[in-house]
């Protein structure tokens, strides 16, 4: 009955791990859990050095690492890898976390009065946003995350190598994973007021790359999993917790109506950190291409392909 115990199925003590976008946000909130939990390094790149330094300071362990890098950015990225390398000689988990949600654009939802905008008005407002716009958040979101990927394949496969043996009394020591953070938008096919149809593409691209790595990814003994938030209180959900009047991170039962969240709060740093060590733990070993959704039941509201 020892290896149903909590402190081996969640465990993460000695875990190498790789955050991109670590410097805030989900990413911060999967680092703290992390390091707060055993993890021997975590590693967060960042372009922010500055958030980077802030999150690694909070880790008296000093286990969290900031890394300056940027994933748009292959010989950035390169330079994050070789840091890495230089301090450990595998990784067990990267989490491809780091996006952007493109810059809002003025509303096309109904006015106050009820009333819809006209066809001229939603073709003005999908026309607002440059093709350069458009286009950088697919390369943040989409191919930043496929060359991380790719940057740090070598350490991860040589995880495999330094997996402990499993025997017959205990579950199996994880697999070395990758994570790609997602977002419940690539599911939905509702756009917000303040998100922009770029951000919702990109996700649900992301959506099928977990589900492409994972199968392509099976004979080299490495799983692709997925995170897919709702809302929770970061830089690029500040101004949606603005327009609702929503005070603080929104935690408490009752920050959001009913038919935004069915549970009526956003989620927080307890919940990201109980789906982080699940997936990182044995007890989540035995996922590959899955995607875990995580949104108070906001997916339950809206047409969505989930």
């Amino acid at each position: 009955m020892e290896n149903l115990e909590i402190s081996k199925l969640f465990s993460v003590k000695g875990l190498v791990a790789v955050i991109t976008g670590g410097g805030s946000g989900i990413g911060r909130m999967m680092a703290h859990a992390l390091a707060a939990n055993g993890a021997s390094k975590v590693f967060i790149i960042g372009r922010r050095e500055e958030r980077l330094q802030e999150t690694a300071a909070s880790a008296p362990s000093g286990s969290i690492i900031p890394v300056v890098g940027d994933v748009t950015s292959s010989e950035s990225l390169q330079a994050a890898y070789s840091f890495v390398a230089s301090q450990t000689d595998h990784v067990d988990l990267l989490v491809a976390n780091s996006g952007t949600t493109g810059r809002p654009y003025k509303s096309s939802e109904p006015r106050p009065d009820g009333s819809l905008p006209s066809f001229s008005e939603l073709r003005d407002f999908l026309w607002s946003m440059s093709m350069e716009d458009f286009t950088n958040v697919a390369h943040v979101n989409v191919t930043g995350a496929f060359y991380t990927i790719l940057a740090f394949l070598p350490m991860l496969e040589a995880a495999n190598r330094n997996r402990s043996a499993s025997d017959q009394s205990t579950i199996s020591p994880p697999r070395p994973q990758i994570i790609i953070t997602s977002s419940v938008a690539g599911f939905s096919r509702f756009v917000p007021t303040t998100e922009n149809i770029a951000y919702h593409l990109s996700k649900a691209a992301v959506n099928h790359m977990v589900k492409l790595l994972a199968t392509n990814l099976v004979q080299d003994n490495i799983r692709v999993n997925g995170i897919a938030p709702g809302l929770y209180y970061t830089d690029m959900t500040s101004l949606f917790y603005k327009s609702q009047g929503v005070e603080g991170k929104g935690l408490v039962d009752g920050s959001f109506s009913r038919d935004i969240i069915p549970i009526t709060r956003g989620g927080g740093e307890g919940d990201m950190a109980g789906v982080i060590l699940y997936m990182a733990g044995a007890a989540g070993g035995y996922l590959n291409g899955s995607i875990i959704v995580g949104d108070g039941g906001s997916l339950c509201l809206f047409p969505s392909t989930y």
